[in-house]
């Protein structure tokens, strides 16, 4: 089954219908039908959280419950030491959080949905957005 790791802003738009680019949707729409699977890095929940607390993003833990529930193709990524020996090896320069969802992608030898400019520059990793 393809797979996708998503990055935390991906699942915010994914949660709030946000139009995104053409491949970036053609992804949704995949998972949404059951025919891919989206992984969920460990570290989205926590940034969420961080997010909510700052009051940046209004999706918070309950809301990632509720669409885990409804949709068994979104998957929770635990943090292990194939994602950890990735982290060490990427760039420090890097945001940490950035570092995490690059290090789940390498490691589950998926792309990464992110609209991030800075990720897709860095061709860390296989992206998906336009």
């Amino acid at each position: 089954m393809k797979a996708y790791v998503f990055d935390t802003h991906i699942f915010v738009w994914y949660v709030g219908g946000r139009r995104v680019a053409r491949a970036a949707a053609r992804a949704f729409r995949e998972i949404d039908r059951g025919v891919s699977r989206a992984w969920i890095p460990a570290v989205v929940p926590v940034e969420l959280a961080l997010l909510r607390e700052r009051a940046r993003c209004e999706v918070g833990i309950a809301e990632l419950e509720v669409t885990l529930d409804r949709n068994p193709e979104l998957r929770i990524l635990p943090l292990d030491l194939a994602q950890a020996r990735e982290f060490a090896l990427l760039p420090r320069a890097l945001d940490p959080f950035d570092r995490m969802m690059l290090a789940a992608a390498r490691s589950m030898r998926c792309p990464l949905l992110t609209a991030d400019r800075v990720l897709r520059a860095a061709k860390l990793v296989e992206t998906i957005w336009d």
